[in-house]
Order: C-alpha cells, then sequence, then structure tokens
C-alpha cells in the first residue's frame, strides 16, 4: 500500500494526532505534525495566531513535503493541518506528479468532542466551541479532491487507526489510471 502522502485531518477532539501517531507506530511511515511547523509561532493558549504565519508554515509543509517525494518516500502522514488548507492541496500538489489521500476524521456527537477537547491532551487547544463549529463546518462541506471522511464517534482510536488503514488499501488497490480521473 503505497501512495505519496496521506493528510489525516478533522477538527481539535477529533482523534487525528492520536489516530496518526498509532499507525506511524505500527508502520513507521514518516509523520509530520503541522502543528509542530507553527509551534514556533504559537504560544500554549494559541492565542496569538497568525494567518501570516499560518501561510508561510503551509508553504514550508509543501515544500518539506516535495522534498520527501525527490527522496522517494511514501506514505508520508501529515497531521493537524486546518481545513481550509486540506481543500487546498490540489492547488499545491498536482495531480500528475502526487498520490495523495485526505482522511478527515468527524465526530457526529458535539458533547463528545467538547470532551475530548476539554480533556487532557497534548495541545493547548481548549476552545471546545471553535472546535465544535468547525467540525460542523466540516461534516457539512463537500468532499475535496481524494478525501474520505470518517466518523470516528462511536470507535477507539485503535479502531479507527484501523479503518484508516483500509481506506488507504482500497484507495491503493484501484487502478492508477481512475485517480487521475
Amino acid at each position: 500500500m503505497m501512495v505519496d502522502f496521506i493528510f489525516i485531518g478533522g477538527s481539535p477532539g477529533s482523534g487525528k494526532t492520536t489516530v496518526s501517531e498509532l499507525i506511524q507506530q505500527d508502520k513507521q511511515w514518516p509523520l509530520i505534525d503541522f502543528g509542530c511547523l507553527r509551534v514556533f509561532h504559537l504560544d500554549k493558549q494559541w492565542s496569538n495566531q497568525s494567518e501570516l504565519e499560518e501561510q508561510m508554515s503551509f508553504e514550508n509543509l509543501i515544500f518539506i513535503l516535495k522534498n520527501y517525494h525527490r527522496y522517494s518516500y511514501k506514505n508520508v502522514m501529515v497531521n493537524d493541518l486546518r481545513d481550509e488548507r486540506l481543500e487546498q492541496l490540489s492547488k499545491y500538489l498536482s495531480h500528475d506528479q502526487y498520490r495523495y489521500l485526505i482522511i478527515t476524521l468527524v465526530v457526529s456527537d458535539d458533547n463528545l468532542l467538547k470532551q475530548r477537547v476539554l480533556g487532557p491532551r497534548d495541545s493547548g487547544f481548549r476552545n471546545f466551541e471553535r472546535a465544535i463549529e468547525c467540525n460542523r463546518n466540516i461534516r457539512q462541506r463537500s468532499l475535496c479532491v481524494h478525501e474520505h471522511k470518517l466518523d470516528n464517534t462511536n470507535h477507539t482510536p485503535r479502531q479507527t487507526a484501523d479503518q484508516v488503514l483500509q481506506i488507504i488499501d482500497d484507495f491503493c488497490l484501484r487502478n492508477i489510471s481512475d485517480y487521475h480521473k
């Protein structure tokens, strides 16, 4: 099962980091946590976000991904991209040159998402209202190019990771010519 890039998206508290780390532990695939590229600019409460720094970090990520591709790495996972960045990937990663998949985790229960955001987490992000709004917007918007939405409301992180791996397998099994349609 090989693609160039696998993007794990979703709102804060949706499980992106936990799931991508489980997959990385199982498969030993490279994992880029986009939050690490933004951490140079963010305070612990995320109260000083800047669109300019977000754009610069995103452009740095694209450069890093293209460099991984240049050195023939496959299955490079990226998590923690804001939803609008997932929607922009097709602009930055040509379908003729890069094979990628977006798997966006959603939560159908707002109370559960609130508990996840306010519970013990590595991220300093605690704005559950914003997380719920982001999650609702993701659930309502159309699919991005090569995106699969996965509701992990009633699944353990391990079950969700297994489902993500199945989506990747299914995607890779399709005829390559179907990818470019």
